[in-house]
């Protein structure tokens, strides 16, 4: 008994120990699968992290040469463009319609102020007066001599206007035409006629917006300190009362305005 209880003492021992290194390889082995497991889930995060935040974007890459060439847009403004000017209208005005018929075309001085919001775009607001002759234009009435009695006077005209000037690149025409500045006009004015007629004490007055669209040209001189030029502007206008003959009459004063000035301006850099 006592030899069978000696030797089977270790044998016991023996696999007890070999059950327990399995236990522990099946341990480490779990633990293993699980880093493993834990090691590619954060791979796959961080990869898809890297896709959503960092993926390359060529617009947003090509955005440090849009910085660049704006860079060198302004710097090219501010050594050649213009921030404002003034300048002096010096021209006339004609119409349309019924106006061209029975109010002459007379001088028509004006002011203009121009800003520059870069080298092609700027905004213009002038102001111009005129002062027209109205008539004579036949009633049918006679005074108690039995002389005809036309209708005539005198007709005024203020506009305040406020348009946009493109200015066109001439810098790949002939040498000789690169200094020249012509451009494009469109905007919106606000008119007002007045009436002053013979024998009649009131004046009438009369408003009317009006559409402008217009070109012209400006030549820099005195290192372009100064400039000349020439601008032409058509004005579609509705008078309220251009739809109204004249008292005694059947004649209607409606029609557009047309302006044709020379300018002379002094530039602001």
């Amino acid at each position: 008994m006592s030899y069978f209880e000696s030797k089977s003492g270790p044998e016991v021992s023996h696999f007890g120990f070999i059950a327990k290194m399995r236990k522990d390889s099946r341990g480490m082995a779990l633990l293993k699968l699980i880093l493993i497991i834990t090691m590619t889930f954060a791979t796959a995060l961080s990869h898809a992290q890297y896709e959503g935040d960092d993926v390359y974007d060529p617009f947003a890459d090509y955005s440090e040469f849009e910085e660049n060439s704006q860079e060198e847009a302004d710097v090219n403004f501010f050594r050649n463009g213009r921030f404002f000017n003034i300048a002096l209208l010096m021209g006339g005005r004609m119409f349309t319609g019924g106006m061209s018929q029975y109010i002459e075309a007379t001088a028509t001085p004006g002011l203009a102020m121009t800003y520059w919001f870069n080298l092609r775009l700027a905004l213009q607001f002038s102001y111009t007066y005129s002062q027209h002759l109205l008539g004579p234009i036949a009633t049918g009435l006679v005074d108690v001599n039995n002389n005809p009695q036309p209708y005539q006077g005198n007709m005024s005209v203020n506009s305040l206007s406020f348009d946009l000037k493109y200015y066109i690149n001439t810098n790949n025409v002939t040498r000789g035409l690169a200094n020249l500045n012509p451009y494009l006009l469109a905007g919106f004015s606000q008119n007002t006629r007045n009436f002053s007629v013979v024998g009649e004490l009131q004046v009438a007055k009369d408003d009317g917006a009006g559409i402008d669209m217009g070109f012209g040209i400006e030549i820099p001189v005195a290192r372009n300190e100064m400039f000349v030029g020439f601008q032409f502007v058509y004005t579609y206008v509705n008078f309220a009362t251009e739809n109204d003959p004249l008292k005694n009459t059947q004649i209607l004063l409606d029609g557009d305005m047309m302006n044709a000035h020379f300018v002379f301006g002094f530039n602001f850099l």
